[in-house]
């Protein structure tokens, strides 16, 4: 693989501004306490009552060991999950192997099993807005940077790996 260049005032303006300064694990934190605000005052109509809605720990315990599968695997390989702290090389292997975005994928399941458990509608918002936030606006912006990085590295496992699954 092809070392990362080293970042600094050089590193490409795609990942600054509102998008860049936000990172995924707070976004996550956001869309669960909206989840919960939703929940405690317009929770809208049942749609998995209890003892279904209990299904929301099979995703939730899923999405928390993908999550930590693929920083377990970031750790192993010397790179960093923070993008300008200079990564060695390309990580593609273990969930990577399979997704681009495992710990975004961990994050947006983790918080779909927390709307299954909790049962209503409104706090479906929350899972919905962080894959749209991850999928629109954070993870192009980031693969960008990753294109400028790896260059011909990036191209051959962007075609080989999907995006999510």
């Amino acid at each position: 693989m092809t070392p990362a260049p080293d970042t600094g005032p050089d590193t490409p303006a795609v990942h600054r501004g509102f998008v860049g300064r936000v990172a995924p694990p707070i976004a996550a934190l956001v869309a669960l306490l909206g989840m919960a605000a939703l929940k405690l005052t317009v929770p809208g109509p049942a749609l998995t009552p209890w003892p279904w809605s209990m299904a929301g720990i099979a995703l939730l315990t899923a999405g928390l060991l993908l999550g930590s599968w693929a920083s377990l695997t970031f750790m192993r390989a010397g790179a960093s999950s923070r993008l300008f702290h200079g990564n060695p090389g390309l990580v593609d292997h273990g969930p990577f192997h399979r997704t681009r975005n495992p710990m975004y994928l961990s994050l947006v399941v983790t918080v779909t099993g927390v709307a299954i458990l909790m049962g209503h509608l409104t706090p479906w918002i929350g899972p919905v807005a962080l894959f749209l936030w991850y999928d629109r606006l954070f993870v192009p912006r980031e693969e960008a940077v990753l294109a400028a990085h790896f260059g011909a590295d990036w191209d051959a496992y962007r075609a080989r790996v999907r995006r999510w699954m």
